[in-house]
């Protein structure tokens, strides 16, 4: 399903644009995370060159930013080779993004769009050419990390755009974005999936009912991705691991859950966050339960293991568990020791739970 069927709204902005031939010389594309932001903008662009998303990569009117280190980009700028780990890296990155427009992928875990970047866009932009450019940032808050050089930059681009060229930029943080850049651009904001439209993409998975998909993920389309590989029972066994680790059953289930996701971030953080919030929500369904708020999530063994675990630790504070959590989740980025910092979240678990 295209992403302009799910998202009908923010897409007919952009169709009338095309029809109207008032394509704007810059938008801003902002709204919560997983709602579809980049895959509405690669079918823009794929509208506006008539081309096809995967063909995208190869072509020359288009220029593709984000978030990375001012040596891969120096280095990659640099290359006079395809057999670079920067060009591979590049190309594996575009890759993913073109064949699977839906779900965010990360080309690095920095947070910078250096200068180096802009001054080659730059370079690159300005020549006459009767074709449409086209630029496309990924991740565009990353412009304004630490002194904002490259939003300022940016900005003087904006100020005097070159001629037939349209810059796009994604964000789901449209507060970072420079004040002065959001009003160069026209606003085009993306809201969070319908619980109809997550029934229409995940019709393809019957083991699930779309109240429980969408209590999981919260109609995030990353999350969505990552829950698509799980089953009823793999979804249990990670509820299951998770609390035999932090009551300290035995030192084998301490071991396998903090394996478990040290492997998972190293090899998809997309997972990784998935697995740890799919914990957060279950635990939120026991906050739900002691609160005798009404749900409907449809997974009767998800329930069922909610109620067993909330009658065997009555004292558990379920607000300070999920906190851990998430305090956990937003400061592994940078740590040099991750399994120290597992342990230390599963110690302080250990001391919510009981």
């Amino acid at each position: 399903m295209e992403i302009s069927q799910i998202q009908r709204e923010s897409w007919q902005k952009f169709e009338n644009a095309i029809k109207e031939e008032k394509i704007s010389n810059a938008y801003i594309i902002h709204g919560p995370s997983g709602s579809g932001k980049e895959a509405l903008a690669l079918q823009f662009i794929s509208q506006i060159l008539s081309s096809k998303t995967t063909d995208l990569i190869s072509n020359e009117n288009i220029t593709f930013i984000a978030p990375a280190s001012k040596d891969f980009y120096q280095n990659l700028f640099k290359s006079k080779t395809f057999e670079t780990d920067e060009y591979k890296q590049w190309k594996e990155f575009l890759s993913n993004k073109m064949y699977n427009p839906f779900f965010k992928k990360f080309l690095s875990d920095s947070n910078n769009i250096p200068v180096v970047t802009i001054n080659n866009l730059k370079e690159k932009i300005y020549f006459k050419t009767d074709s449409r450019k086209i630029v496309l940032f990924f991740n565009s808050e990353a412009l304004s990390h630490g002194s904002g050089e490259s939003a300022n930059m940016l900005l003087k681009v904006l100020e005097e755009p070159p001629g037939n060229t349209t810059f796009i930029l994604v964000t789901d943080y449209i507060d970072k974005v420079m004040p002065t850049i959001k009003s160069r651009c026209q606003s085009v904001y993306v809201p969070r999936l319908t619980n109809e439209s997550i029934e229409q993409f995940f019709a393809k998975n019957n083991l699930l009912s779309s109240n429980f998909i969408s209590f999981i993920t919260d109609n995030n389309l990353n999350a969505l991705d990552s829950l698509n590989s799980f089953d009823r029972e793999q979804i249990l066994d990670c509820i299951k691991d998770y609390f035999n680790a932090i009551r300290y059953k035995n030192s084998e289930s301490i071991s396998k859950f903090i394996d478990k996701i040290e492997s998972l971030y190293k090899s998809s953080r997309n997972e990784f966050d998935f697995h740890l919030s799919l914990i957060g929500k279950f635990i939120k369904l026991i906050s739900m339960i002691n609160q005798c708020i009404d749900y409907d999530i449809e997974f009767e063994e998800f329930e069922e293991l909610a109620l067993i675990i909330n009658k065997k630790y009555e004292n558990m504070d379920q607000l300070k568990l999920i906190e851990i959590i998430e305090e956990f989740t937003s400061s592994v980025d940078g740590n040099a020791n991750l399994r120290l910092s597992l342990m230390n979240m599963i110690i302080n678990s250990n001391k919510a739970l009981n």
